[in-house]
């Protein structure tokens, strides 16, 4: 799952005529970011969030990017300072910026960031969303961290009220998402340093962002934030993610052998209907490594071998990704 960052380092019945959505129950599997997901997020500006409640209609398909940036799940051992966060399961890399997390089928936990060598390390860690997590599901947890800035020791410690408040159908400009589960985060900290004299900074978030399953990100947030008097706000919305277990149900069969690989893999799957098609293969840092379109793809079992000998040794994806978009991946080692 994606936390923004922007607070976290601030100086961080149905009825016969209406169509009434599932209610949605967020889940680890469902939220939590794997290695080799790659996701690009645009910044709009505050918005609204709308109403609570359930089977809401959120339209922000007006929204307006001003910049984009770039995250990717790693793994904690690739990163440069992931020896710091030795509870880490997780790390994400977004510029240069790299959060840490402990990601599980219970919680997604906040161990902290490595921001451009600023190492904001959580001696209890800060609980962003516990699974599995439903509709009017709430708790509160506190959390501290200690840091080093401009060769001074600050020590954060706050408390984070995660709430289940809406669910419904989102819409950015990216697309509509239905049984997406908003999330109202309520975070207040303070920052306590000697400069001279012992100085208090306190901070206040009000931020709300929304999940579905399957999207290891999340789908858009919008937020206000005050630190010490002084009032930010901001919004964003996910502008194209690529997750590295999607499922497609139009491929029913995906196997990728051998593993490890020296030379070739061979890629196995079946379609049940014909589709234009092709594979890409993505190494733990998201890049493509290559891509190769497969125009003959049939309904029914399809085999292909694929040269790896020039891939250095390490763990890759191979992706499927079908006309319509979909895609199913699977991950394979290639050693020497």
């Amino acid at each position: 799952m994606k936390k923004t960052l922007h607070n976290l380092f601030t100086g961080i019945l149905i009825a016969s005529t209406t169509i009434v959505a599932a209610q949605p129950t967020l889940t680890g599997t469902g939220c939590n970011p794997v290695v080799g997901d790659n996701f690009t997020l645009s910044t709009s500006g505050y918005f609204s969030q709308g109403t609570s409640g359930a089977n809401q209609t959120w339209n922000n398909s007006t929204l307006t990017p001003t910049a984009s940036s770039g995250e990717t799940c790693v793994t904690v051992a690739s990163t440069t300072n992931g020896s710091s966060f030795p509870i880490a399961n997780t790390a994400v890399q977004g510029g240069t910026t790299v959060s840490y997390y402990n990601a599980s089928s219970t919680a997604s936990q906040n161990y902290g960031y490595d921001a451009g060598g600023t190492l904001i390390i959580y001696s209890n860690p800060e609980d962003l969303l516990h699974f599995p997590f439903s509709y009017n599901n709430t708790y509160t947890d506190g959390w501290a961290a200690t840091f080093v800035s401009g060769g001074y020791t600050y020590y954060r410690k706050g408390t984070t009220t995660i709430t289940a408040d809406a669910y419904g159908t989102l819409t950015t400009p990216n697309g509509t998402y239905t049984n997406a589960m908003r999330i109202h985060m309520v975070q207040a900290y303070t920052d306590s340093v000697y400069v001279g004299a012992p100085t208090v900074i306190t901070y206040n978030n009000d931020e709300y962002m929304w999940y579905k399953n399957g999207v290891h990100s999340a789908l858009a947030y919008t937020y206000s934030m005050v630190a010490n008097g002084s009032t930010s706000t901001n919004g964003g919305y996910l502008s194209s993610a690529l997750s590295v277990n999607e499922i497609d149900n139009s491929i029913s069969m995906f196997n990728v052998y051998p593993s490890p690989a020296n030379s070739f893999i061979n890629v196995q799957f079946n379609l049940t209907e014909s589709k234009k098609a092709s594979y890409k293969i993505y190494n733990t840092l998201g890049a493509e490594m290559s891509t190769t379109a497969v125009e003959d793809a049939f309904a029914g079992i399809n085999n292909y071998k694929i040269d790896v000998a020039n891939l250095p040794e390490g763990i890759y994806f191979v992706q499927i990704v079908l006309e319509n978009g979909n895609v199913e991946t699977r991950r394979f080692t290639v050693a020497k």
